[in-house]
């Protein structure tokens, strides 16, 4: 015979799947920043390939990794506050 769940018994469990869901989505956003971190390393390498073979000027350059650090802080910015909410 099973036995019934009161509302504290499910509440309490909502809020532990709750917050096993933050964690998991905590875990996902520190590792893309993680993935972020490396693939502005390989970007600053690219461009600078780029410009030591003279297909890209040094100002344009720094610009586009500047322009894809600022897209990217953005879209940490939104997702940080998605995880907030």
């Amino acid at each position: 015979m099973k036995k019934k769940r009161g509302k504290s018994s499910t509440k309490k469990s909502t809020r532990a799947s709750t917050n096993k869901v933050k964690k998991l989505i905590n875990t996902g956003f520190l590792l893309s920043v993680g993935v972020a971190s490396i693939a502005k390393e390989n970007v600053d390498k690219l461009v600078m390939d780029l410009v030591k073979k003279g297909k890209l000027n040094e100002k344009d350059g720094r610009k586009l990794v500047q322009d894809l650090i600022k897209r990217s802080k953005k879209e940490r910015d939104r997702i940080q506050a998605i995880i907030k909410h």
